[in-house]
């Protein structure tokens, strides 16, 4: 190996690495992660047979080993997913330079651009997106064993090399089946090795497919099981589905797809540098910024370094460019035609993951203009803007990544603190500050991980406790008092949602504790969600079993307990309330003051204020009057519980009327 190949490989691992690890220890399981662990935690890693066996089984043969190896723990999960992501590189890197050999700081470019690309920002997702980053691994290299098969002079050696490359397509296409506009990329590159002969646009074709006939393997294969013997159970990847929509009205899909080509290689071409970085600013931090510059300083040098010794003239350069340009556009559209044709579409953030495949040919194109530019100082400059603009979008999505897994950790350890057991089949409605919530199990999941980590069901994946999305449709049911639901997914897990069985859990911002709402005097933050405002008085405090054993959450999952503040003090006050022992109340509260703890939630004081209301202290209950009273709507609702106390003495109710509901 030449020391200037070992010297891009430590340059895509330096500045990677600077790229996506500084906070990975940080960031802990994501959206869909939630149902897998729990799966895999209470029924077995052989869970994952079921749950993929619906629309991509060869996922099990990466998660149950996987799972094998690295357990619950989030962090191994992204360290492996990044190390397959920067194999990829280095598979895109070695493709690139057998195909331009001398073309050190455009291979370079490209193959560092695609690495921290802009646009995909579901690197953190590791365990859910941990078969995506093995698929792209194994796609460059079947790419890569495939160009570079041919050019061998011994036909053994041709055969392994054949033979491992399509071993790998079928590994990366089971994982991932869109990604089959990998096979344009294959047959992109050997037919521009070959059209490199001469010879008419025929004879070009024909050499190409003589060259590298044994790569139809792979996905003729691939394509035959999946469209004739494999039945989808999910839309999006049930191919027959997607093919009668086509037939059924041709032109007008057809001349949706192309549109939706068009505006879909733009944004994975130039928006992916623009849009993600705009809606992440919000997070980026200092020393972001100086990892970035310090990054692009590097890379600009670099570059200068690898063009040293190149002297292709100016008509070979124009050749390279040439190719390079129609290459990554022959790419990109591979990347983006199958993704349409199952009705989907590139859009940040949350469906990044479809810029995967066509990102090699944008930074292929972005890498290969940059090269055109004469001055190298505003070439160099610019390879090193690129750079900034990818690390700073990768820190900020590291750093929102690792806040919303501390809101999520610190929610569910307050939970923990507050209800030492649900109630079996209880549905929850939750909500915090930080994550959105795109499917129940966001919430399900973990809570099930702290109350009902063992198996509910012999058969099928059934959580003990369930969970709804606070959508209008939900606050319509509530009202309703609908029935339960049945919910089958991944053909295999089941969950019976029930719109009378509700408890509410809500945060409503970071200056908040947990707030477990009782129906019957539901008590609201100032900055509660309107749509909570709209179900907390449906919430049932019943299925909090007070009396029952704590439950500790899992530390790998959850992270160590968090220090003892204010919330500690008034989630064991509020479930002393709910006990009805008065006595415990006062003393914690003495405990938290004596600490110089105080709400910062106006909200939070109730259970202290009516333990003083019980116990007749009608001296504490003025004093704090003053406070409580800054804010009307906390005043409100304090006058209407306090009124509602019983067994209140005539001093203490004089107090309540004259300081707490005189307006």
């Amino acid at each position: 190996m030449s020391k200037k190949n070992i010297l891009v490989i430590a340059l895509l691992l330096l500045v990677s690495a600077a790229a996506f690890l500084p906070l990975i220890s940080r960031i802990g399981y994501m959206n869909d992660d939630w149902y897998l662990m729990y799966s895999a935690k209470v029924y077995g890693p052989r869970a994952f047979i079921g749950i993929f066996s619906v629309d991509r089984p060869a996922r099990a043969l990466v998660m149950i080993p996987a799972y094998a190896l690295f357990g619950e723990n989030p962090l191994y999960y992204n360290l492996s997913g990044y190390v397959f992501r920067l194999l990829s590189a280095f598979g895109l890197f070695w493709l690139l330079n057998i195909l331009w050999p001398r073309q050190n700081a455009f291979v370079f470019g490209a193959s560092l651009l695609y690495l921290i690309y802009a646009g995909f920002l579901s690197q953190h997702n590791g365990i859910d997106y941990q078969s995506q980053m093995v698929s792209l691994a194994a796609a460059m290299l079947s790419l890569a064993l495939s160009v570079k098969a041919p050019w061998m002079k011994h036909g053994w050696q041709k055969f392994a090399l054949f033979s491992f490359s399509t071993i790998l397509v079928w590994l990366y296409l089971g994982l991932v089946e869109y990604f089959i506009g990998f096979e344009i990329f294959r047959w992109g590159c050997v037919f521009l090795l070959s059209a490199r002969n001469g010879g008419t646009l025929v004879q070009k074709i024909w050499r190409t497919i003589r060259l590298a006939y044994p790569s139809l393997a792979g996905p003729g294969i691939f394509l035959i099981w999946r469209l004739f013997f494999f039945q989808s159970e999910r839309g999006a990847t049930d191919v027959s589905l997607q093919l009668e929509r086509l037939i059924s009205n041709p032109l007008r899909t057809v001349y949706t797809m192309i549109v939706q080509i068009f505006q879909d290689a733009f944004d994975v071409t130039i928006s992916a540098w623009v849009i993600p970085l705009l809606q992440l600013r919000g997070f980026i931090q200092q020393w972001g910024v100086a990892l970035a510059v310090v990054a692009a300083v590097v890379v600009f040098f670099a570059i200068r370094k690898l063009e040293s010794g190149e002297s292709l003239d100016e008509a070979d350069q124009s050749r390279v460019t040439y190719e390079a340009l129609w290459l990554g556009l022959l790419v990109i559209l591979g990347g983006l035609i199958p993704v349409i044709m199952v009705n989907r579409q590139v859009a940040f953030p949350f469906f990044s993951r479809y810029t995967l495949v066509s990102s090699a040919g944008a930074t292929m194109i972005l890498s290969s203009l940059l090269m055109m530019l004469k001055q190298r100082h505003l070439r160099n400059g610019l390879f090193a803007l690129f750079v900034v603009i990818a690390m700073l979008t990768h820190h900020a999505n590291s750093v929102k990544a690792a806040q919303e897994t501390a809101a999520t950790r610190e929610f569910w350890w307050q939970v923990a603190w507050r209800v030492p057991q649900l109630e079996r089949n209880t549905t929850l409605i939750a909500n915090y500050p930080g994550p959105v919530f795109e499917e129940d199990y966001f919430i399900w999941g973990p809570a099930n991980l702290i109350y009902y980590s063992e198996k509910q069901n012999g058969k099928n994946i059934q959580p003990g406790v369930y969970a709804v999305l606070l959508t209008p449709s939900t606050i319509e049911k509530v009202h309703a008092r609908e029935r339960q639901e049945y919910d089958r997914r991944k053909a295999i897990i089941i969950t019976y949602t029930n719109y009378r069985n509700i408890l509410v859990l809500t945060q409503a911002d970071t200056d908040s504790c947990v707030h477990v709402l009782d129906g019957t005097r539901p008590e609201y933050s100032s900055a509660a969600w309107e749509r909570i405002r709209e179900v907390g008085g449906y919430s049932e405090i019943e299925h909090v079993l007070t009396e029952e054993a704590f439950h500790i959450p899992p530390r790998v999952v959850f992270g160590p307990e968090p220090a003892h503040g204010w919330c500690f003090y008034y989630q064991k006050a509020d479930l002393a309330r709910q006990r009805g022992d008065w006595d415990q109340v006062l003393k914690i509260g003495e405990q938290a003051f004596g600490q110089g703890l105080e709400p910062r939630d106006l909200i939070e004081w109730m259970p202290f204020l009516q333990a003083y209301a019980v116990s007749g202290d009608a001296d504490r209950l003025a004093k704090l009057a003053p406070i409580v009273g800054s804010d009307p709507y906390i005043v409100q609702q304090a006058c209407q519980i306090l009124r509602r106390t019983p067994s209140l003495s005539p001093s203490t109710l004089d107090v309540i009327n004259s300081r707490y509901c005189s307006e």
